[in-house]
């Protein structure tokens, strides 16, 4: 019952502060001689292989992911995912949100339900790449231009031509396309959207987008063009996402008893990664710059990698 109301209902806070608090209390009566973390440990790396709650509340949000990514149908939850993140602010992505570089945008999340708030938060954790670059049909079409790792616009770094292409609803590939002029919207066009006096900062827009895409990509679009009205499809196909570690970039020495094992592990294809890589990637994510487990209180089996 308390794995599958964590599996479909964001925690009230300290609801799982206060049941790890109730488990340490049982296993060590009070006398807390090592870290947390060595209860969470697998046994083979000295601990006793109990359940972290945190990191099994973030392995089902990520297995909801990968449900909406990638399960086949669209069951009435996964509508529900697609209208909210639609609306998340102001983008009009919805899958397309987990291709892009999240330490851009999620600040505020407070538009979004609990339950989709934490989903974000938990894919926030992770590194999630492509390996390719849309380069024809819907995918390109609705390439996100904003928070994009493989467009980057530097001209939208900048917050108020951020902001303008948001309430522009130019915030796609496909969004720059004239398909009645069979043609890239005319720069003077995209001002007047924009609430621009001068079309100097979308010819700026349009000429990053254009070098960014790849001589493929670009024959797709002038063939798109030519066709004209009515426009092609623009539901793109599931994205092809690993996941692995982000790169560590915490400048402290290391604790003398600590040794993350995320150095260790690869990224994988995340249509297809397990539960136990899930797992494993969240528990030592979470506990990865936590002290380990000093050599006098150890329990039996090889050295710990992480602290709780």
């Amino acid at each position: 019952m308390l794995w599958y109301r964590l599996n479909t209902l964001a925690p009230a806070p300290g609801f799982l502060t206060h049941l790890r608090r109730l488990i340490l209390e049982f296993f060590w009566s009070g006398m807390h001689w090592a870290p947390v973390g060595v209860l969470h440990l697998p046994l083979k790396e000295g601990g006793q292989g109990l359940k972290c709650l945190y990191t099994q509340v973030r392995v089902f949000r990520l297995q909801a992911l990968q449900m909406f990514l990638y399960s086949a149908g669209s069951s009435t939850w996964s509508i529900l995912v697609h209208a909210f993140l639609r609306h998340f602010q102001g983008l009009r992505y919805d899958q397309q949100l987990f291709s892009l570089c999240p330490r851009g945008f999620l600040r505020d999340l407070s538009g979004l339900p609990v339950f989709y708030q934490d989903l974000l938060w938990t894919w926030k954790l992770f590194l999630m790449t492509r390996s390719v670059a849309a380069t024809a049909g819907a995918d390109l079409l609705t390439e996100p231009l904003l928070h994009n790792p493989q467009l980057c616009m530097q001209v939208a770094e900048s917050r108020s031509v951020h902001q303008r292409l948001v309430l522009a609803e130019v915030t796609r590939v496909g969004d720059l396309l004239d398909y009645d002029r069979r043609d890239w919207l005319d720069p003077l066009t995209l001002a007047r959207r924009m609430g621009l006096s001068s079309p100097r900062t979308p010819q700026r827009v349009l000429q990053e987008v254009k070098a960014a895409l790849t001589p493929a990509a670009r024959a797709y679009v002038n063939r798109a063009l030519r066709g004209g009205a009515p426009r092609p499809s623009s539901t793109p196909g599931p994205p092809d996402l690993s996941i692995g570690p982000l790169p560590c970039q915490s400048q402290q020495t290391p604790h003398p008893f600590t040794a993350s094992r995320l150095h260790e592990l690869q990224a994988v294809s995340f249509q297809i990664a397990p539960w136990n890589y899930l797992y494993t990637l969240t528990l030592h994510t979470l506990h990865a710059h936590t002290p380990g487990v000093p050599p006098r209180y150890k329990v039996a089996g090889p050295p710990a990698t992480l602290g709780g």
